[in-house]
Formats: structure tokens, C-alpha cells, sequence
């Protein structure tokens, strides 16, 4: 049991770690899910702008995953307190600017380049933590972010030999600094007793929205639509990614993520390059098949085992930082 915690408390923290692991493991099929719809939208509208693209695919993901939570929750829209307000809108502002400028950086750098500067969240997070309460991090979270970095670096063969501080890195790290406040805006104390699911409604219904707004200033039209989401493999792609890569990660997320330090969170979330790795290693293979794209596997080297080993291993490291001795 965990220094000032109860059993039931303890409990809670364990499962709420389990969880978090595997929100991080749906993160991780993002990457090639979202890579095979791109590529499959680039053949059938290889004529629409790369910013209008990303733009118009987190407007249909976030809108489906709204309409889904909104057969759940809808009723519970009646009654939202101020706070259920604040929590929601915030994360919509960061969630959204987050994963646009991310997916825009992805599109002018390297994947291994863009995997690596996002883990920086992983040393944003807890400066973030530090000055909020005005006390510094351990030991072992300093020593846990060096971990986490070097394992990233090694996942990234490209880093040392392509990198550039060019506008997609600029971009990428942009979007870091959003991830990062996201993490903290869910674990704030006065969010404590919000519900989840009306949290999340609200998250998605203004990502979506800022999304549409967005898409005609980018470049987007109604033909470029119509041409985006023609095949019906785009569609099927899309389902999967609104299911478990948007309603059931960020649900759980914003659910049992209270139950963890901030700084925890973001080492956790940390596995979701390993993950993406191993995944990239036959997934684009079988979505090749089923789309009839060319989106080749990735071969995994020694790189994947000792930056993964690196990577669990600091996450282990902060979890276990307050147990008795």
C-alpha cells in the first residue's frame, strides 16, 4: 500500500495506472491508423491541401465521437455546472490547437523528428507542476524525463542525421507545450467532482466545431470533402479511429487521469511511441491490403527494445515513488 492512501484509495490509483496504459496502447494504433487515411484520402483527392486535409478529418472524427457520447450524455446537458463549463472548453481549446499544429508539423518533418519533440511534454509537464505549487520535482522524476528522452531518441534513427529547427519542428513543439497544459487542466483540484462523460461531450462538440470553422480558411471546399470521404474504406478507417482512438482513450483519460500526479500521466502516455513502433510493424501492411495503398511496414531494430525498455522503465520509476520503503 501507498504512503497516505488507504486500501480503497490504492486500489483506485492501481486500476487508474492500468487504464491510463491502455488509453496509451489505443494512442498508439492512432499513428498508423490515421497514416493509412491519409494516404488513402491522398490518392482519391491527391489535389486537396495538406492543411485542409488534417482539418477536415478531425472534423468528422470529433464530430462522429460527439454524436456518440451525445446518445450517452445528453440528457446531462441540462444540468452543466460552471466548473463541467470551464474543464470542457478548456480541453477543447488544447486538445483541438494540440493535434491540429501536431498533425500540420507531421506533414513537413520526419515521423521519428515529430515522435521525438512531442515527447517533450514529458519535461513541460512537470515545470508546469513545479511552478504551480512552487515546489521542484525528485530526483526520480528528473532522472525518469532523462529516460524517457533517451528512449525516445533511440526510436527515432532519423533524429541526429535529419534534424533541422525548420517550420514543422517549430510546429511540433508549439503543439507540445499544448499537450502539456492539457495533461495539468485535467488533474486540477477544482475539476474533482466534474462528470466525465459530460467533460468529454463538451471536449469533442468544440474541437469539431473549431474544426469546421477552420477547414473553409485552410483551403477546404464541399467538392474536397466530397472527394475525402468518397471510399468507403476512409470510412471504416474513420470508425476505428473515432471508437477506440477518440471516445474510449480520451474518456478514460479524462476519467481516472485525476487519480495520478500530472507528472505520472505524461511518463505514462510516454509508451505511446513504443506501442506505435511495434504497431507500424505489421498494421500498415494489413491496412495496404484492405485500402490497396502503398503503406509499407516499418522494420523494428534494437532501437525499438532498449528505447521501449528505457521508456517502461521511468514510468515504473515515478509509479513506484511513493510506496513504503
Amino acid at each position: 500500500m501507498e504512503k497516505g492512501t488507504t486500501a480503497p484509495e490504492a486500489h483506485a490509483i492501481r486500476r487508474a495506472r492500468a487504464l491510463l496504459i491502455g488509453a496509451t496502447l489505443l494512442w498508439g494504433m492512432s499513428f498508423p491508423l490515421l497514416r493509412g487515411l491519409q494516404l488513402t484520402q491522398e490518392v482519391h483527392a491527391p489535389h486537396v491541401p495538406d492543411r485542409a486535409l488534417a482539418c477536415a478529418d478531425m472534423a468528422v472524427r470529433f464530430s462522429v465521437a460527439a454524436l456518440v457520447l451525445l446518445t450517452i450524455y445528453g440528457r446531462d446537458l441540462r444540468n452543466v455546472t460552471p466548473r463541467e463549463w470551464s474543464q470542457g472548453l478548456g480541453l477543447g481549446l488544447l486538445a483541438g490547437a494540440g493535434l491540429y499544429l501536431q498533425t500540420l508539423g507531421l506533414a513537413w518533418t520526419d515521423a521519428s523528428i515529430s515522435a521525438f519533440l512531442t515527447q517533450l511534454y514529458t519535461l513541460l509537464v512537470p515545470l508546469i507542476v513545479a511552478l504551480r505549487d512552487r515546489r521542484w520535482p525528485g530526483w526520480r522524476v528528473a532522472l525518469a524525463c532523462g529516460m524517457v528522452l533517451g528512449g525516445v531518441a533511440l526510436l527515432s534513427p532519423g533524429l541526429l542525421t535529419h534534424f533541422i529547427l525548420g517550420p514543422g519542428e517549430i510546429v511540433t513543439v508549439i503543439s507540445t507545450g499544448f499537450f502539456a497544459v492539457q495533461i495539468v487542466w485535467v488533474e486540477r483540484p477544482i475539476y474533482e467532482q466534474n462528470r466525465s462523460g459530460v467533460v468529454t461531450l463538451i471536449m469533442f462538440a468544440l474541437v469539431a466545431a473549431m474544426s469546421l470553422v477552420a477547414y473553409p480558411m485552410l483551403g477546404g471546399t464541399v467538392p474536397f470533402a466530397g472527394q475525402l470521404f468518397a471510399p468507403s474504406s476512409v470510412w471504416i478507417l474513420m470508425a476505428a479511429v473515432v471508437l477506440f482512438c477518440t471516445v474510449i482513450n480520451f474518456f478514460i483519460m479524462n476519467t481516472w487521469q485525476r487519480l495520478v500526479s500530472a507528472t505520472e500521466a505524461g511518463l505514462i502516455y510516454c509508451i505511446e511511441p513504443v506501442i506505435a513502433s511495434v504497431l507500424s510493424s505489421f498494421c500498415p501492411g494489413w491496412i495496404s491490403r484492405f485500402t490497396g495503398i502503398s503503406y509499407p511496414n516499418e522494420t523494428p531494430g534494437w532501437g525499438l527494445l532498449l528505447g521501449g525498455l528505457l521508456i517502461v522503465s521511468a514510468t515504473v520509476l515515478v509509479a513506484t515513488q511513493r510506496r513504503a520503503g
